[in-house]
């Protein structure tokens, strides 16, 4: 068993009961150990649609890497989610392997540990509150460190996604 990092994200239905129904369906591979908190975040990188619900999941899973992405990509698929979908489209669901123990793995379908952590404050605010001790495998620095730069502006952000009438301030 590795213990696996997963992040997840709706902008599309109900995005509270999207995740719950996400995380079952995890649980199903995975034995999750924590959930972070879930929290609203504006899309990223031009993604369409309404604010995300966002947060991470740790857990162990026998699955191996290419295993654990097809399990993830059928839930995205049963939940909704074309497999071809375009890039910054909204989401019922959205389910990243962050971390699949400290393994390094760069394969033209699957990159671990995900390459945006250190730019991405939705994730990294998932993945402090459940590991913040974490030593990311390639930056060689802790979650909590990767946070804390993050927050000091020490990390080039990723830019919002453009905001539509629907959208409301935090």
């Amino acid at each position: 068993m590795v213990e696996v990092m997963i992040g997840f994200g709706s902008n599309l239905g109900n995005r509270r009961k999207n995740i719950i129904d996400a995380i079952k369906k995890m649980s199903e591979g995975i034995d999750i150990i924590k959930i972070s908190k879930i929290y609203r975040t504006q899309p990223q990188e031009n993604v369409s649609g309404e604010w995300f619900l966002n947060g991470v999941v740790c857990g162990k899973t026998s699955m191996k890497p290419d295993v654990l992405l097809q399990f993830l990509q059928s839930i995205e698929q049963t939940m909704g989610r074309p497999k071809n979908h375009k890039k910054n489209t909204a989401r019922t669901i959205d389910l990243d392997i962050l971390f699949y123990g400290n393994r390094i793995i760069k394969k033209k379908n699957l990159i671990v540990p995900h390459p945006k952590i250190a730019k991405r404050g939705f994730v990294l605010k998932g993945l402090v509150q459940i590991s913040p001790d974490f030593l990311h495998p390639e930056l060689k620095k802790t979650i909590k460190q990767l946070w804390e730069e993050f927050q000091n502006g020490n990390i080039k952000k990723e830019k919002p996604g453009k905001r539509t009438g629907k959208q409301r301030k935090k």
